[in-house]
């Protein structure tokens, strides 16, 4: 299995310096896509956290391929980047883990291809792995049972194999365990970390899991070796794993202990803005402004 790559980015129309907040965006295939792929000014950020969404049914995926050059061709020429996601589902929205090997591995293949074909048009500072488990989360799917060295060799070559046809596109992949990393990138930072569960317990909390109870500090340590400052970043959460933070106390969101402060501590580059509801809801109100001009500057810090 291929550990390192080159990180060789082509010329884009517009170069992103700073990511920063991130807007929620998502293409489903087999719906009407034609109101997503339209540019609309992001609401103060750069970036669209973007989910592509395909059926698992071993399809060609041509349709949404052709929304997704379009996607990247309206944004990228007004300078907006995207962070992909690709996850199964189907048209209804509803969402479904991973299909067997065979049709997995042609679908990355479908995709790394794409996000290869755009390069000039957009620019990609990340991509996020998905593929597997609901939601492109890598958990509860066939292929990632358990985490890192917890699962098999088998499991693990697949996860190991989507993420290394991600990387010959040359632009960055995340994963979004450090277990994981660390069994197939042990302390490569050409491969960073995305944490979909940002702050689910506050400042100490284990992020929706993220990092084990049984080994916090440990997994802690090697998060911020292998992703400070390293286009780490994700969303918060509010209902997975230890959650007990209320995100709708903004004295505590935007308190010396809040967001800004987390940011700081693990050099975190973007943040998608309207997840949890509670947070797009302090980010959309007016009178909160501050807060989130302090948060946005913390991530803006960051590469």
């Amino acid at each position: 299995m291929k550990l390192t790559h080159p990180l060789a980015f082509g010329a884009v129309l517009q170069q992103v310096s700073a990511i920063g907040f991130s807007t929620y965006a998502q293409i489903v295939e087999g719906g009407d896509n034609s109101g997503q792929i339209t540019y609309s000014k992001p609401d103060r950020s750069t970036t669209l956290f973007l989910y592509i969404q395909i059926t698992p049914d071993g399809a060609d995926h041509s349709a949404i391929v052709n929304d997704f050059n379009t996607l990247a061709q309206n944004y990228g020429s007004q300078g907006v980047a995207l962070i992909p996601r690709v996850r199964y589902g189907y048209s209804d929205g509803s969402v479904t883990t991973e299909p067997d090997e065979s049709i997995l591995m042609n679908d990355v293949s479908t995709w790394a291809a794409a996000f290869s074909n755009i390069t000039g048009t957009v620019d990609i500072p990340v991509i996020q792995a998905g593929f597997l488990g609901e939601w492109g989360e890598w958990h509860d799917g066939q292929y990632c049972q358990n985490h890192g060295t917890d699962d098999t060799a088998a499991d693990l070559k697949v996860k190991g194999d989507i993420v290394n046809a991600l990387l010959d596109t040359g632009h960055k992949v995340a994963l979004r365990y450090p277990q994981d990393h660390k069994a197939l990138f042990n302390g490569n930072r050409s491969v960073t970390i995305h944490d979909d569960c940002i702050f689910d317990a506050g400042f100490n909390g284990t992020d929706g899991g993220t990092w084990p109870t049984d080994d916090f500090q440990t997994w802690v340590d090697y998060t911020k070796q292998v992703a400070s400052n390293n286009t780490f970043g994700g969303e918060g959460c509010k209902d997975a794993g230890d959650a007990t933070f209320d995100w709708s106390d903004y004295s505590a969101v935007c308190g010396s202990d809040g967001l800004a402060a987390y940011i700081n501590s693990f050099q975190i580059a973007y943040l998608n803005a309207y997840n949890p509801t509670e947070f797009e809801s302090l980010f959309k109100d007016p009178s909160e402004n501050d807060c989130v001009d302090t948060i946005m500057a913390a991530l803006e810090q960051w590469s």
